[in-house]
């Protein structure tokens, strides 16, 4: 996870005027709302390169997750309720 240099969350595309392409824009969700940010042409390949690396992050963090997970849950198999008396 460390080793992504950049990370942005978000997609990348093409902001179009009467049909030609005039910029890019960052589209992203955040605070409960739909955010547009205009993209500087001398920035779009490092956005689209950020986006990639949090599509990355986030499979990582997934497959973490999912090892954690498994782990915890094995090592809770011991603690199993005992029968209760009647």
């Amino acid at each position: 996870m460390g080793q992504i240099p950049v990370i942005v969350q978000g997609k990348v595309s093409e902001r179009r005027s009467g049909g030609k392409v005039t910029g890019c824009k960052l589209q992203r969700w955040r605070h409960g709302r739909n955010e547009t940010r205009h993209v500087p042409a001398t920035l779009v390949e490092t956005v689209r390169q950020g986006t990639q690396g949090y599509t990355q992050f986030m499979k990582l963090a997934e497959e973490y997750v999912e090892i954690r997970e498994t782990e915890a849950l094995q090592h809770n198999d011991d603690s199993k309720k005992k029968p209760t008396k009647r």
